[in-house]
């Protein structure tokens, strides 16, 4: 990114139309982080991609469907069915079968699956304790913090909201 480029952007995010571009920002910064966090998971021996990671932990729990994942991480079910594809290319997970109900096919996780999820939850336990260190060096739990932000639009949306000013 040039100079100019790079301050017109922050001149939006940190200018005078902030934080009415919380959502860039945020953008920005979950990237980054993913951008970020490849390497060192890599070093972990995981090789699934970081966006796939909550979708693995899930289905490490137990076996659900493209509906049940969709509905627990709030996507559609075409993200959850793009995802599907790209952990079955790795050989994480299979459509499963449910043997009290035919049409339901569960995803499940394969062996190879589940020594990835095992991997995935030592390297998330450390990010976590990176984060905390994040969050303790800028004097803010930004996760509290984003999970008040979802609830107080879950209680009155931005469309709402917007219509009052």
């Amino acid at each position: 990114m040039t100079d100019v480029e790079e301050s017109g952007l922050n001149g939006l995010i940190h200018g005078e139309m902030a934080p009415g571009f919380i959502g860039l920002l945020l953008g920005r910064i979950v990237d980054r982080l993913v951008e970020e966090g490849v390497p060192p998971a890599r070093e972990a021996g995981i090789t699934a991609p970081p966006r796939t990671f909550s979708m693995i932990m899930l289905l490490a729990r137990a076996s659900q469907t493209v509906t049940e994942l969709a509905q627990r991480l709030g996507v559609t079910h075409a993200a959850i069915i793009k995802t599907e594809r790209t952990l079955e290319k790795l050989g994480l997970v299979e459509r499963g079968q449910d043997h009290g109900d035919a049409r339901r096919k569960p995803l499940c996780l394969t062996a190879q699956g589940r020594a990835e999820a095992a991997r995935i939850a030592d390297f998330m336990a450390r990010v976590n304790r990176v984060y905390a260190g994040l969050f303790e060096e800028i004097g803010v739990d930004l996760f509290a913090a984003a999970r008040a932000f979802d609830a107080a639009l879950d209680r009155e949306g931005f469309a709402e909201r917007y219509r009052r000013f």
